[in-house]
């Protein structure tokens, strides 16, 4: 099975495709505890805003999720990893199951 159809591949996907739209507080819906009291919605924009979003076109881009097995780190689907691509920038997100749902732990802007 690829990355894009795992829970973490779904979570990053419409956790970038939240952003993208401007619908800061779904996105934020989307943390874990931890990440939620890193990141408050004003603060999620503003990350958004300084490693993707500025000075890019208006409208929604391709969202591309990495398949692991592509990238050669086939192990990081076992521990929730998801490199999602949008225009030329990136996050990656570990998910991990909360409670009922499956939220994001941890959150890294831009390209590695």
């Amino acid at each position: 099975m690829e990355t894009k159809d795992l829970p973490h591949g779904i979570v990053g996907f419409n956790f970038a495709e939240a952003l993208l739209r401007g619908e800061f507080e779904q996105a934020h819906n989307m943390l874990g505890p931890n990440l939620r009291n890193e990141y408050n919605i004003q603060g999620l924009k503003e990350s958004f805003d300084f490693w993707i979003g500025r000075g890019h076109p208006v409208g929604l881009p391709d969202i591309e999720v990495m398949d692991n097995g592509e990238l050669g780190n086939q192990s990081c689907d076992d521990d929730g990893w998801a490199y999602v691509a949008i225009w030329s920038e990136a996050i990656t997100v570990t998910v991990k199951p909360i409670g009922s749902k499956y939220l994001i732990t941890d959150l890294v802007w831009g390209r590695p």
